[in-house]
């Protein structure tokens, strides 16, 4: 054991990479790779079939020639001479055919340099029989001596080579939706071909066919079904209403029905390992309620008690393979139900099986899932094939260290937001957008982390959600090297609260939040900030202070409650959207307003920054950016209603001074002289706030000419005057033609 340990392990070490130490390693330990003349060593059977996955381990995805062609050889290796090759063959024949799929994992009909070994061809021979062909290689005088033991004659024993061969067939075409190989493996379509080969291997054929035909697999009930051929279909769902013909074997029928459903499960979890699908979920669960419901009535005594476990344990394992790490409540309730069965044909094998099926439900302590890469898919085939040993020992089919090979498939997909204030664990909302693929456009989907991920190479980008925390994009298109990275470190991202607001586990809510209240009630009471408050929301002391001595609400401030409340709401602006810096901004404009709402105003410079501002907020090219999804900006700094009060009361401001004081604006048009002071800084606010061009363009334009509205219209449209400040200007200009 301690050998078969070792060499699996280093070859899982050494994984894809071709390392000629460890290749002398596993060499010395597999005759076949050893020269003719060598020394015979007394290496136990599973060291040898131990060695053998070990080569395709290390030559895995490579196509190398010479083990591609070692390994085709040892899948129909004949048993002798003498004495030796005559026990445990099946499980030699199987290792030969995992480590050839795995020599030319997924390189299809693209073998370059093996056109002359036919591999596909010779592979279908050992999978359906046929005359046996003369053993090539350095070896072949080894084998001329033939079994004292076994008598075979010239013929392939497809007990022994099918699985393998099988296997080999579908690791090598894997995903290459190749429909003329996949042909090959459909299960038989007429009663006298059905005769010919084990229901067990009609599994094995369905899987591998579905495992070829990727693109094609769906989880639901009725593509799984699909893979039943029709004279099963049709025997089998009316035999209780017509009689069955006697040329028809039923245990055989009912048996290929069970074997090639559990085919089609296996296929799915495949397909969707470690995904949590909903739809694949449901459809696996359905068919091993079904399968334990038919190990209680009478199809269980044609079918047999043991196809039917073989059946179920299967369809078990498929479903862990779905739910891998997610700790499904409803599969452990059937793994905990079959674990408590220990009658019938209730073995070894079985509860190892549920076993591993609970392993996988709970794999790495719900850390880890299941990928579907190449890769990993070998590994499955190797850890999940669909024979179960009888007892501890038993490696007559295959061997039980390479269950173990599951965990070449697992990596870790757990995210876990942290607060990068406290370093405690949060709940955060997370928005994941899945690539555009042949099956589903581009999707957001919402998920509350800490959560599994799906398959990297299916998302295009994950972003941390408001309002409570801060975003955080992670652009996963131009690489995963760095949301990888952050898996491999248990899975922290941290994330930082924002102010005034709860994590999810002490406000799942959000109305506990400091920020609640506000929401939802807007008077002057609310708005108002005790410097207890503020504290909560900053420890900056310029802020704490400004909220002391400008937001308190006292009895001898009644007159000014509404410098109150605006202070105050402005105070609130800035620390909830974390912008202290802006309160200067803030204030510097509404004192430019209320100064101008006085007539006090002297220079027109803060009302230039005013209206600079304004402009950019209502700009259509700022809308657009703020309205577009893609772009992951924080918006503006200034994103209350604060800025419309202001332009209204601006506005209010200058109308009413425009309605007292026509005849100033009169004059100017007229290039009268203006004596007031008051009157002249009161002139040039209105002129720079309405962008109103100067004296001598209109003059040239002659706007005072017009005779009616469209007409002015049409002439300041040519000097850029804006509509709202041409229907302040048109009395005037009007009035002067009609005089």
């Amino acid at each position: 054991m301690t050998s078969i340990g070792l060499l699996l392990g280093v070859s899982a070490a050494k994984l894809g990479t071709m390392d000629m130490s460890i290749t002398r390693l596993l060499s010395i330990h597999i005759p076949a790779l050893l020269p003719p003349t060598s020394t015979e060593l007394d290496v136990p059977h599973s060291v040898q079939v131990a060695a053998v996955v070990g080569i395709g381990l290390v030559y895995q995805g490579t196509g190398h020639r010479h083990n591609a062609e070692v390994l085709l050889a040892e899948i129909g290796r004949p048993p002798g001479p003498e004495m030796e090759y005559c026990t445990d063959r099946e499980s030699y024949s199987l290792a030969a055919g995992l480590a050839l799929g795995m020599v030319c994992l997924g390189h299809g009909s693209n073998l370059i340099g093996m056109t002359d070994l036919n591999v596909p061809e010779q592979l279908y021979q050992y999978m359906v029989g046929g005359h046996r062909r003369t053993h090539a290689g350095i070896n072949r005088e080894k084998h001329k001596s033939p079994s004292y033991q076994i008598k075979e004659g010239d013929t392939i024993n497809v007990d022994v080579t099918c699985p393998g061969a099988t296997l080999a067939l579908a690791m090598i075409y894997l995903k290459t939706n190749n429909r003329s190989i996949a042909d090959w493996l459909k299960a038989p379509d007429t009663m006298f071909l059905l005769d010919f080969i084990k229901p067990e291997f009609l599994l094995l054929r369905t899987l591998a066919r579905c495992l070829i035909m990727w693109d094609e697999i769906f989880p639901n009930a009725d593509w799984v079904t699909s893979n039943v051929p029709q004279i099963i279909k049709e025997n089998i769902g009316n035999q209780e209403q017509t009689s069955v013909s006697e040329d028809l074997n039923m245990e055989t029928l009912v048996q290929a029905h069970d074997y090639i459903i559990a085919g089609g499960c296996l296929a799915v979890g495949f397909r969707f390992a470690g995904s949590a699908n909903s739809d694949a979920f449901d459809c696996l669960y359905k068919f091993a309620r079904n399968f334990m419901q038919g190990l209680t009535t009478s199809t269980a005594t044609v079918t047999g008690q043991y196809n039917l476990q073989t059946c179920l344990s299967m369809v078990l394992l498929a479903v862990s393979m779905v739910m891998a790490g997610s700790g499904n409540l409803k599969v452990l309730q059937l793994c905990r139900f079959l674990h408590k069965r220990t009658f019938g044909e209730m073995n070894y094998g079985f509860h190892m099986a549920h076993h591993m099926a609970l392993g996988l439900l709970f794999l790495g302590g719900g850390r880890y899932t299941l990928s579907t890469s190449n890769s990993a898919i070998a590994a499955l085939l190797c850890a999940l094939y669909p024979h179960f040993p009888a007892h501890s020992t038993d490696n007559r089919y295959h061997l039980q260290a390479l269950r173990h090979l599951a965990v070449l498939a697992a990596e870790p997909r757990l995210l876990v937001p942290v607060d990068v204030d406290t370093l405690k664990p949060c709940y955060a909302l997370l928005d994941v957008t899945y690539k555009e693929t042949q099956w589903y456009e581009e999707t957001t989907v919402e998920l509350m982390a800490p959560t599994m991920l799906p398959e990297l190479h299916l998302l295009k980008r994950i972003k941390v959600k408001g309002p409570r925390y801060w975003e955080l994009n992670i652009d996963i298109s131009k690489g995963t090297h760095h949301l990888q990275s952050i898996l491999s470190r248990d899975g922290i991202l941290y994330v930082k609260l924002r102010a005034g607001q709860l994590p999810y586990k002490d406000d799942p809510q959000g109305w506990k939040s400091l920020l609640a209240p506000n929401l939802n009630n807007r008077s002057n009471e609310v708005r108002t900030f005790k410097p207890e408050a503020i504290s909560t929301f900053t420890s900056d002391a310029a802020l704490v202070s400004f909220a002391e001595y400008f937001c308190r609400a006292s009895e001898n401030m009644k007159h000014k409650q509404e410098t109150v409340a605006l202070l105050s709401a402005i105070l609130y602006e800035c620390v909830t959207q974390e912008n202290p810096e802006m309160l200067p901004t803030h204030i510097s404009i509404d004192q430019a307003v209320r100064t101008l709402v006085r007539g006090d105003l002297c220079e027109t410079f803060s009302l230039w920054q005013m209206k600079l501002v304004l402009e950019l907020c209502e700009s259509r090219v700022l809308q657009q950016r703020l309205r577009d999804t893609r772009r992951q900006t924080r918006g503006l700094l200034l994103n209350s209603e604060f800025l419309p009060v202001m332009k209204s009361s601006a506005d209010r401001a200058l109308d009413q001074w425009l309605c007292d004081n026509s005849h100033v604006l009169q004059a100017y048009l007229r290039r009268q002289p203006l004596n007031n002071d008051t009157d002249v800084n009161m002139l040039a606010c209105f002129l720079v706030y309405h962008s109103i061009p100067s004296l001598k363009d209109m003059v040239a334009s002659d706007l005072e000419g017009c005779s009616c509205f469209p007409e002015l219209l049409l002439k300041s449209s040519q000097l850029g005057v804006p509509v709202r400040a041409l229907l302040r200007l048109s009395p005037l200009f009007l009035q002067n033609h009609d005089s």
